[in-house]
């Protein structure tokens, strides 16, 4: 094989997230030379990078889903507390429990910001395009 083996593994990854099954991706590996000890061990590599991937877009999306959820209720929480300043809506109750939806709607906000910087974007793996033109020395 005269590819890295981690551009193979990233590339054999990406086609089993697009919807390749593992049978197919094991016979076009057998078919291409390999011994079945080294298609095997492939694919278990394989299919701890799907793993990892899928776990890592589970967390980005929850994140996502917190961030999304906080700026619902801060919208409406700024449309209540609007509406209880020009004494149209909620007259009678304190002026705490009018702002708390709007409080509570940036808490959730920056609990998604937080949670989406801890998990950045995957950067790619090995020196980037800039140093492999020109590495530093």
């Amino acid at each position: 094989m005269d590819r890295d083996p981690n551009n193979r593994i990233e590339e054999l990854a990406r086609e089993k997230l697009e919807g390749k099954s593992y049978s197919r991706i094991r016979e076009e590996l057998r078919a291409s030379g390999m011994v079945a000890e080294e298609v095997s061990r492939l694919i278990r590599q394989v299919d701890e990078r799907v793993l990892s991937e899928t776990v890592e877009q589970g967390e980005r999306h929850r994140a996502q889903q917190w961030y999304q959820a906080g700026l619902i209720l801060a919208v409406a929480g700024l449309i209540l507390s609007i509406g209880y300043h020009a004494e149209m809506i909620l007259t009678n109750l304190p002026s705490l429990a009018v702002y708390s939806p709007f409080i509570a709607g940036i808490l959730l906000m920056f609990y998604g910001r937080m949670v989406q910087r801890k998990r950045p974007d995957p950067s790619p793996k090995g020196p980037g395009p800039i140093r492999k033109k020109r590495p530093y020395k």
